[in-house]
């Protein structure tokens, strides 16, 4: 199918947006990410070599990560700005590639625009923008050279621009160096090169070209090498690690990369069985389709999952998804696959916004953080020579061991000496295996005591919010910006916002991601929840500004300071869960005393001795009915019974 002249501007115009949008989100960070990058303060940062990613013990081998900035600092001092400049770049690249592979399957510019913008926009672009150490994003624009080469003879003028056969040899160079950014590429290569062979076999009409043979040796030794070098030298496995349920796997692709699960893979299905009845139907792009579901399988099978574990494959998915399209006969069926394909796209790209705003918040406030911390800590320790346990709210030494050595890595190299601080986390181990490689004694958590700096981070397991005030924190910092928008794709932000604006408004709020830091000082051990029904529970809240008359449906968020007037201990621990534990809440009675609308809890930040006072963020929301109504604010010990109130928490408000 040819190009309609009169697209051509609209897929240049969505190519443009998508770029900027990328290009705009790696441009103003101005630190490095906590997680794997925390490496390049303890190497190129200080003039050392960055080394190979090469560990026995977890069976991981892709020597070639992060070698790109290795071998330009040896020539200009790295700073984040100057590291993050080159992610960006590679974007550019692969992006300018990605679209001319596209074209390049005579989809219409409509279709290629859809097409280009699911793999630009996606969870696995946003998340490896801001993951230096990461070596998807360099795989992925490797091996959209070895797609372009392969792809070049298709087109009908590269006979006139390059010699088709030189392009295939030189993507064969690429796809070997990607193999060594990823382990995993060799299916890519084995399944590519296989199906290739195949198509050309049954044809019985032209060989194989050479360079299928050499992809094939190449995926074939290279397997065959890392095989032998796990049997003999390594001790542990990165995967076994992290595995997890098959159906949890499949289920977070899905949401992830629905592109991939949802259209790849059922497509690549079909197209299978109709290329076994008719060998004429088998194409190069049924042989791309057939490489991205064989490495989409191979991490399905392995169990382990990350936001950009596909990455690599995308390429090959959206490069034969154009050109099985372009063969299809009916137009219809064509239509309603980039009809789906753009509604997969609009769904998605909230997510991927999201992941892109909060991953850039978090670096730049983890910046400022430790570059405070680091100074803190050391006019601390000239005070009160006290050697400072720094604890990680939420967080376990497990799935998250990473956070808690890149902040020792981080105040270390900011001078901090590593006898001031002890990094610990508060929630019993995710994954002993994790926690038991890496030393961990403690696999219950720690207990916080008097005199540790408690952080409030955006890596918990376990979501802690920090306190506005506590009686028994004293807080030292706080982020200036510490959210971001809600992780939601497309239809849950049509549904909830379009429908009811007020209600969007309310969501929103409480399903904000935390991408700050706050820290405080415990100033005293806090009281041990008891989950017993309280006697005769009684409180004081202070002085609330709310308006005489509200809208329907409309949400307000509220900073409510209540204190613990009764004689007995208010059992909490800082987070919603099970059990009796007492919440702030409220309720709206009607004019005839019934509840029109019980509300959402907030955790009351610590269990809360007699006289003890807390600050809490509370989201009133309104009934959806026009009356008037009574509004009262108080606490609830769950599975008990509200705590009585008086007149002065009462609220008379005229809902129209």
């Amino acid at each position: 199918m040819n190009n309609p002249v009169n697209h051509r501007a609209i897929y240049f115009i969505c190519c443009a947006i998508v770029v900027v949008i990328l290009f705009v989100g790696v441009i103003g960070v101005t630190g490095l990410s906590p997680l794997d990058d925390h490496l390049f303060i303890s190497t190129l940062f200080k003039g050392k070599d960055f080394g190979y990613y090469i560990m026995p013990e977890l069976g991981r081998f892709f020597p070639l990560t992060a070698q790109e900035y290795a071998l330009v600092s040896k020539f200009i001092s790295p700073t984040p700005t100057f590291l993050y400049t080159i992610n960006a770049l590679k974007l550019l690249a692969c992006g300018g590639l990605l679209a001319y592979c596209l074209s390049l399957s005579r989809l219409s510019n409509v279709g290629c625009g859809i097409i280009w913008g699911l793999v630009m926009l996606s969870s696995g672009i946003a998340n490896t923008l801001f993951r230096l150490s990461a070596g998807e994003l360099n795989a992925f624009l490797l091996l959209l050279i070895f797609i372009w080469s392969n792809l070049i003879k298709f087109d009908i003028k590269s006979d006139h621009c390059f010699n088709g056969r030189v392009a295939r040899v030189l993507g064969i160079v690429p796809f070997v160096m990607a193999m060594f950014y990823k382990e995993l590429i060799f299916v890519l290569g084995l399944a590519f090169s296989v199906y290739e062979w195949l198509r050309y076999y049954r044809s019985k009409h032209v060989n194989p070209p050479v360079n299928i043979y050499i992809v094939l040796i190449v995926s074939i030794s290279y397997i065959a090498a890392y095989g032998v070098w796990r049997f003999f030298y390594t001790t542990g496995s990165y995967a076994n690690f992290n595995a997890i349920k098959f159906w949890d796997v499949l289920g977070l692709f899905a949401i992830n990369d629905p592109f991939i699960i949802v259209f790849v893979l059922p497509l690549t299905a079909y197209r299978a069985i109709l290329i076994c009845r008719r060998a004429i139907h088998h194409s190069v792009y049924d042989s791309c389709l057939m490489a991205a579901s064989a490495y989409t399988s191979a991490f399905l099978a392995l169990k382990i999952y990350n936001t950009y574990y596909l990455l690599p494959a995308y390429g090959f998915a959206a490069c034969g998804i154009a050109g099985v399209l372009t063969q299809l006969s009916s137009k219809i069926i064509r239509k309603l696959v980039l009809m789906g394909s753009f509604v997969c796209l609009m769904n998605t790209a909230t997510v991927s916004l999201s992941d892109i705003y909060a991953q850039k918040n978090t670096i730049n406030n983890h910046y400022k953080f430790v570059n405070f911390l680091s100074v803190w800590l050391q006019q601390d320790f000239n005070i009160t020579a006290k050697r400072r346990s720094l604890v990680l709210v939420g967080v376990s030494s497990g799935n998250s061991i990473e956070i808690i050595n890149s902040l020792n890595i981080f105040l270390t190299s900011l001078g901090v000496p590593e006898t001031l601080i002890d990094v610990k986390a508060t929630e019993p181990t995710s994954n002993s295996a994790i926690s038991l490689y890496y030393g961990v004694k403690n696999l219950n958590g720690y207990e916080p005591k008097i005199g540790d700096l408690l952080i409030y981070n955006p890596y918990q397991e376990v979501v802690t919010l920090p306190p506005l005030l506590s009686p028994s924190y004293q807080e030292i910092y706080s982020s200036g910006s510490e959210w971001s928008p809600p992780r939601w794709l497309g239809w849950h932000w049509v549904r909830l916002c379009l429908s009811n604006h007020t209600r969007c408004k309310s969501k929103v709020w409480q399903d904000r991601r935390f991408t700050g830091y706050v820290a405080v000082v415990l100033t005293r051990n806090p009281a041990v929840p008891n989950l017993a029904p309280l006697k005769s529970p009684s409180y004081r809240l202070g002085s609330l500004v709310l308006p005489a008359r509200m809208r329907v449906g409309e949400a307000r968020r509220l900073d409510i300071l209540i204190e613990n007037t009764g004689m007995e201990i208010w059992p909490a621990t800082g987070a919603l869960r099970s059990g009796q534990f007492v919440n702030l809440a409220y309720r709206w009675f009607n004019e005839k005393g019934e509840v029109a609308l019980e509300g959402d809890r907030a955790p009351l930040p610590e269990s809360m001795l007699p006289n003890d006072k807390a600050k809490i963020s509370l989201n009133i929301k309104c009934p959806s009915s026009p009356g008037s109504y009574r509004l009262v604010i108080g606490p609830v010990q769950e599975g008990v019974r509200w705590f009585p109130y008086g007149i002065d928490e009462v609220n008379s408000i005229e809902i129209y």
